[in-house]
């Protein structure tokens, strides 16, 4: 048998010893717990989706829809409307809902999404734009009046984007731990493509080259912005 050395500490001893407290701030954080109600797989894009809705809805409540809207072949007017819309909601869709069994969105998904659906408006805007001649507004002649032509939809659709942008970026705070850029990319062509939606029923123009620059493009810069933007706003709401 082993000789017990004297120097070693009893094992009933170390057993018996309680354990030290929790540091203070741990047992404040304990103490502040509080059941939380269950992160619904819908939830935040049924709360982004409300609150974005607002803005293109007040501008087509509130201003004059296209005066070319009644010339145009209603199943165009119709098919470019759901276009836009099927480009909205699979982005958006991407960015907040998980797939089926997941916890959060994937973010390589979502930037796939965002970027096939990019992809389609650019080609239906492209080849797809209907014109209703002697009605509709003509295109402006000369590259700087169609640049500011274009600049006024772009601007009306990435203030609609903003909004998703800012949105999904509430909905989105402290569950996204990585991915933000990707997952960016997809709010923002949601809000472009709702931009371009309330367009497609608003701006009187209907030329291929701005619609395509104006219309399409504020697709591709809401897209950008949100690639740019996201990161930092969810960096600022969980810090």
């Amino acid at each position: 048998m082993t000789p017990k050395d004297p120097d070693a500490p009893a094992i009933g001893g170390q057993l018996d010893a309680p354990p030290p407290p929790p540091a203070a701030a741990l047992a404040r954080a304990v103490s502040g717990m509080r059941p939380v109600r269950t992160r619904r797989r819908a939830g935040g894009f049924i709360a982004v989706l409300a609150a974005g809705v607002v803005a293109p809805l007040g501008l087509l409540a509130l201003r004059p829809w296209r005066p070319d809207l009644a010339a145009l072949p209603r199943l165009w007017v119709a098919g470019a409307g759901a276009v836009w819309l099927a480009a909205f909601a699979a982005s958006l869709a991407g960015a907040l809902i998980p797939a089926r069994g997941d916890v959060l969105p994937s973010a390589g998904r979502a930037s796939r999404v965002a970027l096939a659906a990019i992809a389609v408006l650019a080609v239906f805007t492209l080849v797809g734009s209907v014109e209703a001649p002697g009605i509709s507004a003509p295109a402006p002649v000369g590259a700087w009046p169609l640049a500011v032509s274009c600049w006024r939809c772009i601007a009306i659709s990435l203030s609609i984007a903003a909004v998703f942008l800012f949105g999904g970026a509430l909905a989105l705070r402290r569950v996204l731990p990585v991915g933000a850029r990707r997952i960016g990319i997809a709010l923002g062509a949601a809000g472009g493509a709702m931009g371009g939606f309330a367009l497609h029923l608003h701006c009187p123009m209907a030329g291929t080259a701005h619609v395509v620059l104006g219309h399409a493009g504020a697709v591709v810069l809401a897209a950008l912005a949100g690639a740019l933007a996201l990161p930092a706003l969810l960096d600022r709401r969980n810090g």
